[in-house]
């Protein structure tokens, strides 16, 4: 089924599960840095208000945790997320904002420049294929030239 002709909140449920795959990184455009394995579990919290996805991985073998929380506001009407991990955000939390998107969605959040330079954007995509859940982030640089920057694809698991 489309998620275009399901509810939001339809679509989040049928995340809920555990998730394995693999993770690239790039960290220079076309130039992957890190390929690793992901395990996470996505749970349904706040009856089903939000998606709460809890994950790890690695990066040159040293394990990286991450938090991706998402929902879908009924009065905005958009998709809310927040992104915590160990690895890009240091102890900034990312908040994000964003729309449907053929069988899934895309949030819109930004990171400031380390050098004090303008902030940089950051676009979640989230999208499932049957069992199979890709989710695809790209840098966007101020000048709004976009690169990849994560990928995880993976298959839901029976625990």
């Amino acid at each position: 089924m489309s998620h275009l002709t399901s509810s939001p909140h339809h679509f989040l449920s049928q995340l809920a599960g555990h998730w394995q795959g693999n993770s690239k990184l790039w960290l220079e455009p076309d130039n992957l840095a890190n390929e690793a394995s992901l395990v996470g579990t996505i749970q349904l919290i706040l009856d089903g208000r939000f998606a709460l996805f809890l994950y790890q991985s690695s990066i040159d073998g040293e394990a990286q945790h991450g938090m991706f929380t998402f929902g879908y506001n009924t009065t905005l009407e958009r998709y809310e997320a927040s992104w915590v991990d160990s690895f890009h955000n240091n102890t900034a939390i990312m908040f994000c904002e964003g729309n449907a998107k053929e069988n899934g969605f895309f949030v819109l959040g930004s990171y400031p420049d380390p050098t004090g330079g303008p902030d940089w954007g950051w676009r979640t995509e989230v999208e499932l294929n049957g069992n199979e859940l890709i989710i695809t982030a790209f840098n966007i640089m101020p000048d709004g030239l976009e690169a990849r920057a994560t990928e995880a694809i993976l298959k839901k698991v029976n625990a």
